[in-house]
């Protein structure tokens, strides 16, 4: 299939070449309307697509940005994604999604793929084992944030939830409805990642010496039958989407009396709204973290290089059921 080019719009319509180029980029206040109409018919009788993709990088952008995930199966990450994918749309940008699944070896992959098709600018929620590459990119000033996790020892800003807050809240909440004995499950903090560290921490803190049950993704709820026992808690938090989960399966299989043991979830993912009881949650602030990481990493394509903190945490909103 023969490619139209500009030069064939201009001749199929009767004008110059340079004419076509200005309508194309929107710059025809002086153009008669007969003209642009010729134009305009060219374009979609010849069936001219622009190819963006050089103008862009003629300008020394490609209007395109990536955002690699750590798991595109956890809520948060779907709605992060969303939102960005809105702003873009907004800005004229293209969004690359990159799913890591927490992987090292695959988010170095898609870092280095992103960098050959010439991003702008990446966001990363980040896994633990590729410092070096987050400091080379720091290093040669390629925009770059973080997202939901923050790297030590990394000079590129993170935007997340502020976990501590997240859990004693949650804890709050159960000792107003009179719980005394608590258990916490969520996901293994064995990866260092910043989000389950920080959790698990907060609660050992509140509650030191109670009831802590843990598993990557796939074994979580083996830990669970393994090791929950009705009526030995009473105030249960569940650390994220996951764990929720993993335990109303648990809880359904078991037949546990939910209305004894209070459940309060990290993330308000639509389960807790439609699940009977209904479940209480802490709803992180999505929009305020997709908006600041957005425009964050916005002012650094822009060449906007002012200092900005390293680690920007905001508060979620606790939903009561």
């Amino acid at each position: 299939m023969k490619r139209i080019t500009i030069k064939d719009v201009a001749e199929h319509s009767g004008v110059s070449i340079s004419t076509v180029s200005q309508y194309l980029n929107g710059r025809y206040n002086y153009m008669g309307e007969d003209t642009k109409n010729r134009i305009k018919e060219a374009v979609v009788e010849l069936g001219y697509r622009p190819n963006f993709m050089a103008r862009n990088l003629k300008n020394r952008s490609t209007k395109t940005v990536g955002i690699i995930v750590s798991n595109i199966l956890h809520h948060f990450a779907v709605s992060l994604t969303r939102k960005i994918e809105d702003y873009c749309d907004e800005n004229n940008y293209n969004l690359i999604i990159c799913n890591a699944d927490d992987d090292p070896q695959k988010e170095e992959k898609y870092i280095n793929g992103l960098m050959e098709k010439q991003v702008d600018g990446i966001l990363i929620m980040p896994t633990t084992a590729n410092d070096e590459l987050y400091k080379k990119l720091a290093n040669q000033n390629f925009p770059v944030v973080f997202v939901d996790r923050f790297m030590k020892q990394v000079d590129i800003p993170s935007f997340k939830l502020d976990n501590h807050h997240a859990v004693e809240t949650a804890y709050e909440y159960l000792k107003d409805k009179g719980m005394e004995n608590y258990c916490y499950i969520g996901t293994s903090d064995e990866m260092d990642i910043t989000p389950r560290v920080e959790r698990m921490e907060q609660f050992k803190k509140l509650e030191p010496g109670q009831k802590i049950i843990t598993g990557e993704n796939d074994r979580l709820y083996d830990h669970i039958e393994a090791e929950f026992t009705d009526g030995e808690s009473n105030g249960i938090i569940l650390a994220n989407d996951f764990a929720l989960m993993a335990f109303l399966k648990f809880a359904n299989e078991e037949n546990l009396d939910l209305g004894k043991n209070h459940l309060i979830a990290i993330d308000d993912v639509p389960l807790a709204d439609v699940y009977r009881p209904q479940i209480s949650t802490i709803a992180q602030p999505v929009e305020e973290i997709a908006q600041n990481a957005y425009r964050t990493l916005m002012k650094r394509i822009d060449g906007d290089t002012a200092d900005t903190e390293m680690v920007n945490s905001y508060k979620g909103r606790i939903i009561e059921r």
